[in-house]
């Protein structure tokens, strides 16, 4: 396999001021440090838990300033760019090159430094958000993150404004993307992939599959199900299959029904292993037989193994 995956995320790191994911946090962390909890990536949005990475621009201007300014534009004489990205996220060959980004260096002449730096979407914020504030460059021009993280950076001017004249297949992009409430008109953001989250499950060592997240609390797999520390998807995966419809209104005794659920195989020792993109690692070498998972990585797995 040729996916790529960060360092595990520092479990002495402040939840995040989010408070619903600090209700579904706080316990299993301190119950299950060991398990190396913290957010990850992608988050439930309305109608399908779709997990979208957005790719934004960073401002780099200098000295501190309360609303940064845009970085003035230096396309013209620069040719080069720096990419930061999810693992995963982006074809990659034999020998760990990116044969996507080859063909745009060669059909554009700029030169990309394609950096797989993104393991979480706190942590990347974590460690950028101090420049940014100050308006600084933060060593990257281009960023894939969650919709969720990207609204925050949009909120805060933190991003610069898309030449739309130079991107002319934004016209391609789904009418369901074009106008998200943070930006709309997508000026400052565009859609780098979108998925879901889901379950999936060793076929070989399961071989008549699992039909529903329920299946995941069977005894059988006490040990081997691992899920994802986002609890946007992991607690939105639970509630759907609780029956809440959380692309609909619900409230504080839906959410916590799950969070409940999750505490018990937590503590029940159901769950093996809580993890952001590490979580591959754990369905390849077998440690987890099944998991909360997904989509593109699981789509990617597949491929690699000539499966479909």
């Amino acid at each position: 396999m040729s996916a790529e995956f960060g360092d595990p995320p520092d479990m002495n790191a402040p939840l995040p001021r989010d408070p619903m994911i600090q209700q579904a946090i706080a316990y299993a962390r301190s119950m299950q440090r060991a398990k190396q909890i913290a957010l990850s990536r992608r988050s439930v949005l309305a109608g399908a838990g779709m997990g979208l990475g957005a790719l934004a621009l960073a401002a780099c201007s200098t000295g501190p300033r309360p609303a940064p300014l845009a970085a003035v534009d230096s396309s013209a004489s620069d040719k080069s760019l720096v990419w930061d990205n999810w693992p995963a996220y982006i074809d990659e060959d034999d020998d760990g090159n990116y044969p996507t980004v080859i063909g745009f260096e060669e059909q554009t002449g700029i030169s990309v430094t394609y950096n797989v730096a993104v393991d979480d979407n706190n942590t990347y914020y974590g460690k950028v958000k101090d420049q940014l504030a100050l308006g600084q460059d933060i060593g990257a021009d281009t960023v894939c993150l969650t919709e969720w993280m990207v609204s925050r950076l949009v909120r805060k001017g933190y991003v610069q404004e898309l030449d739309a004249s130079n991107i002319p297949n934004k016209k391609n992009m789904l009418p369901s993307l074009a106008n998200p409430d943070f930006d709309p008109g997508r000026t400052h953001s565009l859609p780098w992939q979108g998925g879901f989250a889901g379950i999936c499950w060793n076929k070989e060592r399961l071989p008549k599959g699992l039909r529903s997240v329920e299946d995941l609390w069977n005894p059988e797999l006490k040990g081997r199900v691992g899920v994802l520390s986002e609890m946007r998807d992991t607690i939105g995966v639970i509630m759907q299959s609780q029956g809440t419809d959380v692309s609909s209104d619900w409230g504080e005794a839906q959410f916590m029904d799950a969070v409940d659920l999750f505490r018990k195989q937590v503590d029940d020792g159901q769950v093996r292993n809580i993890k952001g993109n590490a979580y591959l690692n754990d369905l390849q070498n077998e440690d987890t037989l099944a998991a909360i998972c997904w989509s593109g990585d699981i789509t990617l797995i597949n491929a690699e193994a000539g499966d479909k």
